[in-house]
């Protein structure tokens, strides 16, 4: 009976994942999950003037002081650094569920991305946006998900 136990609680969490997201180019290490709220299947649909959250689940492969987010928008094949602002930037330790910095190596965590898409952006679909978290300049994981901003 446990062992089926395990074997559900496993596999739960994939269910509950936003579907058709994608690895970054370069074959960078992926989240083990995300979910953007209010979304089961990319592109997901984020209101221009409010935030997009979404909760990573990653799993630290090495022993991380600090991290913080890094997105760049790319439409088409152009990429567009998107320059998160510092209290979304500077604050991804303060955003984990049930941990803190330093994260030990061999902890899974839950980190809450909050990404603001301002009102003053045009309304765009299928715009992918590419989420790196990094500690320095060392990426930690990378993915990319699909939106379309709406009005």
């Amino acid at each position: 009976m446990f062992k089926y136990l395990i074997l559900v609680a496993t596999f739960i969490p994939a269910i509950f994942a936003t579907e058709g997201l994608m690895q970054c180019s370069g074959g960078h290490e992926a989240p083990l999950e995300v979910i953007v709220e209010g979304c089961d299947q990319a592109p997901c649909d984020i209101q221009l003037g409010s935030d997009a959250i979404m909760r990573v689940t990653f799993f630290a492969y090495r022993d991380i002081a600090t991290f913080s987010p890094r997105t760049i928008a790319f439409l088409g094949p152009i990429p567009i650094p998107y320059e998160l602002p510092p209290n979304v930037r500077d604050t991804a330790c303060d955003n984990l569920e049930g941990a803190e910095c330093p994260i030990a190596a061999g902890s899974t965590v839950v980190y809450v991305f909050r990404f603001p898409v301002g009102p003053n952006y045009p309304p765009t679909n299928n715009l992918q946006i590419e989420l790196s978290l990094m500690e320095d300049d060392s990426l930690i994981n990378c993915i990319r998900v699909p939106i379309n901003a709406v009005n």
